[in-house]
């Protein structure tokens, strides 16, 4: 008997429509020195993420504000973001992973706030005892302003790792984003 009150349980569950409906989630902020909103839209049929933040401060009602956009590609995604402090000061990103038979590959550039351009290209790839990585980062003139190659190899129980960063004098490559790091008003 308790078989058959199954059925239509699971029948009105396998009803849900076969798309779904894009979510949106509206967080309000409201800090001591700023406060504003941050919207995030989520739709996972089309693979698609975009997170939109605004705020201001309070003492001046100077206003900063960060937008992040992702999309999924059959074989990877593409990545796109901007970001304007209480200065006016802005910089931005765009980026390409792409998945391989052996690991990815990416690619992208920045602008800095303070108006430089600079274009990065990286891979990863799989070894039959570990990994081998890339990170290259290039000015406006070309000119290879930070490089990092790693090897990764396991033997015997033992992991070996070899990191190799070369980079221009007082070059510093971007942060990256962090998961969970919380927005602090475009500083």
């Amino acid at each position: 008997m308790k078989k058959f009150l199954f059925v239509p349980a699971l029948a009105s569950v396998l009803a849900i429509p076969a798309f779904a409906e894009p979510v949106t989630k509206t967080v309000t902020i409201d800090r001591p020195n700023y406060d504003g909103t941050r919207t995030i839209v989520r739709d996972k049929d089309a693979g698609t993420l975009s997170r939109d933040t605004q705020v201001t401060r309070a003492s001046d009602g100077a206003t900063a504000s960060r937008e992040y956009d992702r999309t999924r590609t059959a074989d990877g995604f593409t990545a796109s973001g901007s970001s304007t402090n209480f200065k006016g000061e802005t910089r931005s990103f765009e980026r390409t992973h792409t998945r391989t038979d052996t690991g990815s590959v990416s690619s992208g550039s920045y602008t800095t706030r303070d108006g430089e351009t600079y274009t990065t290209s990286g891979s990863r790839n799989r070894t039959e005892t570990g990994f081998t990585a890339n990170q290259n980062i290039k000015d406006s003139a070309g000119s290879t302003v930070f490089n990092r190659d790693v090897t990764a190899s396991r033997e015997n129980g033992q992991i070996s790792r070899s990191v190799n960063v070369t980079r221009a004098e007082g070059f510093h490559p971007p942060r990256r984003p962090q998961a969970g790091r919380r927005h602090r008003g475009g500083n």
